[in-house]
């Protein structure tokens, strides 16, 4: 009995469309309900942030860690400029990436088998396989590899439209699709390698033939993959890295190939206790019983059709591959961990799937067979959601942005606010800017910054605003009172340098806040530099100090241990008297 006998041998074309579609549309569905229950990482709030800067070319190259991705910064410039801090705008964009991208690998099966079952069953592997989940559910995982799901689809249907003969088709969005994958993910060059095994799997005659036909396809996409690279190069910054030895090479080798062996059997079931960064912890269970099914279908290829090994042959280049980029550029900070993160396999999922089912449509299987294969796989998705799942909804950024949202609406637009960080694990040490107010002035929310017009509130880390005062760690201290009106006279555009008397029983390291009295009869432009005891100089922003008695607040400074401050001023009209000069950190009164 050959394939699923138990359904019609020949199905009609556009009943494997419609049913294509509906697995597109539920699946998609389901997974951003999943993805509302969480909310924004860490990398997030930055690129939002960013995002919010416009389109720009410069802003969109702007390194993204040690790479440029410049079709990350236009989405998520878009997220900023149409729906700022928007979660649920951003569900919505990536549910109909999903759709986009499973709708596209089933009508690519449907040009690559005819009308066949295998087609639905190929599908459904795709769109289920956890390999892509957890890049549906971080956002700027999702920017990445939605995109090179989607446009690497495209690339193969370019492909097949090549050898199809309709060549002005395939060169008009081949190369483009591939230029906009790149853009987004410079990883997804890696579906060049599928894009060769299907023009191997497609070849007919002889060798010399097939080049000859080949080679203005492929010279279309080398011009694409290197008008990239000349970007790249260009504008981005990537760190130095350095491969393991071998052995430890070998251990993250093993550690990679068990990723697609335990996505054949809907792996990898388990996560690491940190789940919000997709690294898996599949069982050995996951792994053998993958393994199994991985022989019987390259023995089946074997036997049955060898142009299907092509297609395994592109996974093992793209899980050798992936695992030395990830070794070279991850290995000295965080050992083999990384080559288990789901973000660097979710692309893989289309090779896999196009092995799987080259493969598979072979075997001549009893009628339980698929029922049972499918009962197990779905079995094995499930586990591996629903523990992921778990942890995901744990997120607090969901809460902790609702009630900032709502304090600060209850309190007005002139609510004025300490530029305090935002809450751990909401950010990280990775995040380049911790402050919650540049996420607000992302969103459109208005507030007042450390004016001097009052006290300033502070948000806490759940999000609601309280009375705060400074925590003083260190008190200006004048060596003499030179005025008899003022304690500390900043005139015309002589520096004034005062030493810090520290509360405690030594000088701490710490990003400051500075709260200064003062009265003055005029308007000033003044600047403050907290100064450690090398003549280092942590400078903060210039400020206009109005006329009359009022106080000032800056903050925060760079990590300094400040042991003096000093304030100037280009104006040379300056008249400031400073009457008290406090360094700290904010906390909550009472």
């Amino acid at each position: 009995m050959r394939g699923i006998s138990a359904l019609p041998a020949r199905p009609d074309p556009s009943v494997l469309r419609a049913v294509v579609v509906a697995i597109a549309v539920v699946q998609s569905l389901v997974l951003g309900l999943l993805a509302r229950r969480g909310s924004w990482l860490s990398d997030d709030l930055d690129f939002l942030v960013q995002g919010s800067r416009g389109f720009a070319p410069a802003e969109l190259l702007t390194p993204v860690n040690d790479h440029i991705a410049p079709g990350l910064r236009f989405v998520y410039a878009v997220f900023a400029e149409v729906a700022p801090l928007n979660h649920d705008f951003t569900v919505g964009w990536r549910v109909l990436m999903q759709v986009a991208a499973i709708v596209a690998m089933g009508l690519l099966l449907l040009r690559i088998l005819g009308s066949n079952w295998w087609v639905v069953a190929g599908t459904l592997f795709y769109a289920i396989t956890p390999l892509s989940m957890p890049s549906f559910m971080s956002l700027s995982s999702g920017v990445n590899n939605l995109s090179a799901h989607v446009f690497g689809l495209l690339l193969l249907h370019a492909t097949i439209d090549w050898y199809d003969g309709h060549r002005r088709r395939a060169v008009a969005y081949g190369p483009l699709s591939l230029l906009i994958s790149l853009a987004c993910w410079e990883k997804s060059a890696l579906i060049l390698v599928t894009v060769v095994a299907l023009a191997l799997h497609l070849r007919e005659g002889p060798v010399r033939v097939w080049l000859r036909r080949t080679l203005p396809f492929a010279a279309a996409l080398v011009v694409a993959t290197v008008a990239f690279g000349i970007l790249y190069l260009t504008h981005g910054s990537p760190s130095a890295g350095r491969l393991p030895g071998p052995v430890e090479l070998l251990k993250a080798l093993a550690r990679g190939f068990a990723v697609p062996l335990g996505a054949l059997v809907g792996g990898p079931w388990t996560w690491d206790t940190f789940t919000i960064m997709s690294t898996a912890a599949a069982p050995a269970a996951a792994v053998i019983l993958g393994g199994a099914v991985a022989a019987l279908l390259l023995m089946t290829a074997w036997r049955r059709d060898r142009r299907a090994l092509l297609m395994w042959g592109s996974v093992g280049i793209y899980v050798v591959v992936t695992v030395g980029l990830v070794s070279y550029g991850r290995f000295a900070l965080l050992g083999d961990l990384f080559t288990s993160h789901y973000h660097y396999w979710s692309d893989l999922s289309i090779p896999l799937t196009l092995a799987l089912v080259l493969s598979a449509k072979s075997v001549q299987l009893p009628r339980l067979v698929p029922a049972l294969a499918l009962c197990g796989l779905l079995a094995g998705v499930v586990m591996s959601d629903a523990g992921w799942a778990r942890t995901w909804a744990r997120n607090p950024a969901k809460a902790y942005f609702a009630t900032v949202i709502a304090e600060l609406d209850r309190a007005g637009p002139n609510v004025n606010l300490w530029d305090t960080a935002m809450p751990t694990p909401i950010v990280n040490g990775l995040m380049s800017d911790i402050r919650l107010s540049p996420v607000l002035r992302m969103a459109r929310i208005p507030f007042q910054l450390q004016s001097p017009s009052s006290e300033p509130l502070m948000v806490d880390e759940t999000g609601h605003l309280h009375p705060a005062e400074l925590a003083v760690w260190s008190r200006g201290e004048p060596a003499s009172r030179t005025n008899a009106f003022c304690n500390l006279l900043v005139r015309g555009t002589e520096p004034l340098t005062v030493p810090l008397k520290s509360t405690q029983p030594r000088f701490a390291t710490a990003n400051w806040f500075v709260k200064a009295a003062y009265f003055s009869n005029r308007e000033n432009n003044v600047s403050i530099e907290l100064v450690d005891p090398h003549g280092n100089a942590a400078p903060l922003p210039a400020a206009d100090w109005p006329a009359g008695v009022g106080s000032m607040y800056f903050g925060p400074s760079g990590r300094i241990r400040a042991t003096a401050v000093r304030l100037r001023s280009s104006d040379p009209a300056t008249n400031l008297c400073v009457e008290n000069l406090e360094i700290g950190l904010p906390k909550v009164s009472g």
